[in-house]
């Protein structure tokens, strides 16, 4: 017979406080009850004092309905197993990396570990699929090796709007920066507004780290000139970037192709590579099969 605990402050008094300061979307308190550490998938390292309040304020900033919900405890002595299951909608602040708010809802299954002692908390293990939170937040989870000089990883992205006209310049660029966040915004906002002029043909860019490079494909070196210098977005960026406090440094250019080799694609019917000429949109096969120009970027 398990005989239930007397004692005045028990490890599932604690447990609860605990909880009940996390549905307050208390962070001073949290880090208060927590005497010892907190430490979950998300983070490096264990963290107490300010930085776990911060990371609970962030958290409940990021959903302003977060709640957890409580799915059974067990308690071994001074140790309690909680089960919980987190709901919210990021309809708040923007997580770490992403741009803006989902506005997805989450509701995820986890465990707290939580030692204590003499009634309080000590120590808070968390555990939860942290692929199953990005993907039910409408985002992607990418898993990369690790650095190993001179090597490095990164994330990459593509618009495409299925312009096949052979480039005539490409723009370079890159930015060394802390700030992902606003440069993501930025570069979001100068593509939206570039991807309806007729002089641009596609881009793509790569974040790697603190650097942050973007290639761009124009019909002309001159017509790109013109793109940028009307394009607000753009001016405001490199106002913002001379101004001071967006990057530690940067470089751009403008380059015209040297030599423009053909296209090749596999043929549907006879699986045999098919060259196209630039600009043409279409190449045939000895066999027949037609194999369409595809965008160069």
């Amino acid at each position: 017979m398990t005989i239930p605990d007397q004692r005045t402050g028990s490890a599932q008094d604690a447990a609860t406080a605990y909880f009940d300061a996390w549905n307050a979307h208390d962070g001073a308190t949290v880090a208060r009850i927590v005497t010892g550490t907190y430490v979950d998938p998300t983070l490096p390292t264990p963290i107490r004092g300010e930085d776990l309040a911060a990371s609970v304020e962030g958290l409940c900033a990021a959903f302003p309905d977060l709640n957890f919900a409580d799915e059974g405890t067990n308690v071994d002595g001074d140790t309690v197993v909680a089960r919980w299951r987190m709901r919210g909608t990021n309809s708040g602040a923007p997580l770490p990396g992403a741009p803006a708010p989902t506005n997805s809802s989450i509701d995820l299954a986890g465990i707290d570990v939580i030692t204590t002692r003499d009634g309080k908390v000590v120590d808070v293990v968390g555990y939860f699929d942290q692929k199953t939170f990005v993907e039910q937040l409408g985002l992607q989870a990418i898993v990369m090796p690790a650095d190993e000089w001179p090597v490095s990883f990164g994330i990459a992205t593509r618009v495409d709007i299925g312009h096949t006209t052979v480039p005539g310049a490409i723009s370079f660029t890159w930015i060394d920066a802390d700030d992902v966040a606003e440069i993501r915004n930025r570069t979001q906002e100068i593509v939206t507004a570039l991807a309806s002029d007729p002089a641009f043909i596609g881009f793509r860019a790569a974040s790697i780290g603190n650097r942050h490079v973007t290639l761009t494909l124009w019909t002309t070196p001159e017509a790109a000139e013109a793109a940028l210098g009307r394009n607000s977005a753009h001016n405001d960026a490199m106002k913002r970037m001379w101004e001071g406090g967006l990057a530690r440094g940067g470089f751009t250019s403008i380059w015209a192709p040297h030599r423009v080799n053909t296209q090749f694609g596999s043929c549907p019917e006879c699986a045999h590579y098919v060259s196209i000429s630039p600009g043409d949109a279409t190449g045939v096969c000895e066999c027949g099969g037609t194999v369409e120009v595809t965008s160069y970027l």
